[in-house]
């Protein structure tokens, strides 16, 4: 294949690949720009903050023994238990232990009430709202409390959970774990526009987790090697041309273009 015929074909595969990157080349610019310079819209101050704490009892008000705690942690998870930590804490109202128990190589999280000994996880779905509403600016009535399986976004298992919608003018849903009532989400109106632009940058969506890069990753890189190719070709290209003498370009320009060329004579 002639030079010129490998260069008309780098140059259409060149052209190619740059129409299939194109469409993630904007979608990423588009989604770049929002997310970069339009957090006023969609990210707001105190994100998965507690701004409304309701406070519980003091610690000295606890009557359950911490070994009648554990003992209760090990039965509620059956067989072979070990503890590995014990905290007792004061938080939503209540005054709780929360033990982390290790049973048959798994590990889990149980909250007990330091005073009545009520096992308070799984969270409830009456206790959930009380949780939850902490993190909610001004008081709103409770629309909705689900139980789901819940993927956190920067983590690829799926979870127990429980959310709690609210009346408010954010529409704001909390997510809460609901072995230990901490707060996995936070999401608003405006909050979950930002998620979906950041997932649209990032090409993170229907479970593919960015693998989707790929698709225009490639096109992009054989673009750019078709482009250096092509700037060889060039570079190549020009260099022969400053490669002819003078004599040789004076030659061919005093010679008439009708002038026949000179035919060597037969030996």
């Amino acid at each position: 294949m002639s030079r010129g015929g490998s260069e008309r074909i780098v140059r259409l595969v060149h052209r190619w690949f740059g129409m299939a990157a194109l469409g993630f080349l904007l979608l990423s610019v588009v989604t770049g720009l929002l997310w970069a310079d339009a957090k006023f819209l969609y990210w707001d101050d105190h994100y998965k903050e507690k701004v409304r704490p309701l406070p519980g009892p003091s610690l000295e008000t606890a009557t359950l023994p911490v070994d009648r705690a554990i003992v209760a942690a090990k039965e509620a998870v059956g067989g072979r238990a070990s503890i590995e930590q014990v905290l007792l804490r004061s938080d939503f109202g209540r005054l709780f232990y929360e033990l982390k128990v290790r049973g048959e190589g798994v590990a889990t999280t149980l909250l007990l009430d330091a005073r009545t000994g009520e096992r308070l996880s799984p969270i409830s779905s009456d206790l959930a709202p009380v949780i939850a509403q902490q993190y909610v600016r001004a008081p709103a009535a409770v629309t909705g409390v689900e139980m789901e399986r819940y993927t956190p976004r920067k983590k690829k298992r799926a979870q127990d959970a429980v959310r709690v919608r609210f009346d408010d003018a954010d529409a704001t849903e909390i997510v809460l774990d609901r072995q230990t009532g901490e707060i996995l989400e936070d999401e608003g109106r405006w909050r979950r526009v930002h998620f979906a632009v950041m997932q649209l940058h990032q090409l993170n969506f229907f479970g593919f987790e960015k693998t989707l890069l790929n698709v225009p990753g490639v096109p992009i890189l054989l673009m750019s090697l078709s482009g250096c190719l092509l700037w060889l070709f060039h570079r190549a290209r020009r260099w022969r041309s400053q490669s002819v003498t003078p004599r040789e370009t004076a030659l061919f320009s005093a010679r008439s273009p009708h002038e026949p060329k000179e035919v060597p004579p037969l030996s």
